[in-house]
């Protein structure tokens, strides 16, 4: 009785009218166990990179659910509205790897530049902004391989600035958090992508504390502005956005937790190498079509 019902679809009907209800809810069942694992993967990545995880979320939810460009982009914004970061901040303010202030200079850089950037992604064909996409991942990869050695940079922050040069740094930090903004709102990303390579190359943050400040960034809603934009458009799925939240959440304390435990050079060379293939995929899909 059992073989036949899983062997034809008017047997399972006939038979057993609460299998065949069970069995038809089976692929929506898979999407929900695919998104949430995908959130846990997404959060650990943002613990231990410090990134916002549109990175890795985006091409996902293209490639695994078979999301419109637009419509990953946007829901990648939403779940960065809630403060997913905190739990990984935590771990990284407890041993003193966050500069609150540049932080809050990131913070403000990122909404202004979000915005700017969302209202030029939305009009653009799909095709055309996952070139962008891929093309903004390829760049973060090239900025974060040629970072210096971490012990040049730790040596470079424990030499703090004169009063002057500080202003000229905090509008330094300011306007690279404003162009990761860009960033962020065109192509969906949390911002933490292009911004840790920028702290770390051009401002001597090590990579821990440029993973750590960046995560300020992520705890007010920055993205408010270019989430705005995508969903004035219909292009978030509010579902998927839930589901996802939670395990972001709680994969950000368990990413913290590994970060401690990792060499920053081997951290780096890692995320570069999955950012230019991840950038590469991109732009040669956006060729094709």
């Amino acid at each position: 009785m059992y073989f036949a019902i899983w062997v034809s679809q008017d047997k399972i009907l006939r038979a057993s009218p609460l299998t065949a209800s069970i069995l038809s809810a089976v692929p929506a069942l898979m999407t929900i166990f695919i998104v949430l694992c995908l959130g846990l993967f997404v959060g650990v990545m943002v613990g231990l990179l410090g990134i916002g995880g549109g990175v890795v979320l985006v091409p996902a939810l293209v490639y695994l659910l078979h999301y419109d460009q637009h419509l990953a982009q946007g829901t990648s914004l939403f779940i960065l509205l809630p403060p997913i970061g905190l739990g990984a901040l935590r771990e990284y303010w407890k041993n003193g790897q966050v500069d609150l202030r540049a932080g809050i200079y990131c913070a403000v850089g990122f909404l202004l530049g979000g915005y700017i950037g969302g209202r030029i992604a939305v009009p653009m064909p799909s095709d055309q902004l996952r070139g962008i996409f891929g093309g903004f991942m390829i760049f973060s990869a090239i900025l974060l391989w040629r970072k210096p050695h971490d012990k040049s940079s730790s040596t470079s922050e424990e030499k703090a600035p004169a009063l002057s040069l500080s202003v000229a740094r905090a509008v330094g930090i300011f306007l690279a958090a404003a162009f990761s903004g860009v960033a962020a709102g065109m192509v969906g990303i949390g911002g933490g992508t292009v911004l840790v390579p920028l702290l770390s190359l051009l401002f001597g943050f090590s990579q821990h504390r440029a993973q750590g400040t960046s995560l300020v960034a992520l705890i007010p809603p920055t993205g408010l502005l270019a989430f705005l934009t995508y969903a004035k458009a219909g292009y978030v799925n509010w579902q998927t956005g839930l589901l996802l939240i939670p395990g972001v959440f709680i994969g950000g304390i368990l990413g913290g937790h590994l970060a401690r435990r990792l060499n920053p050079r081997r951290m780096r060379q890692v995320f570069a190498a999955l950012l230019f293939l991840l950038g590469v995929s991109q732009v040669f899909s956006a060729l094709r079509r």
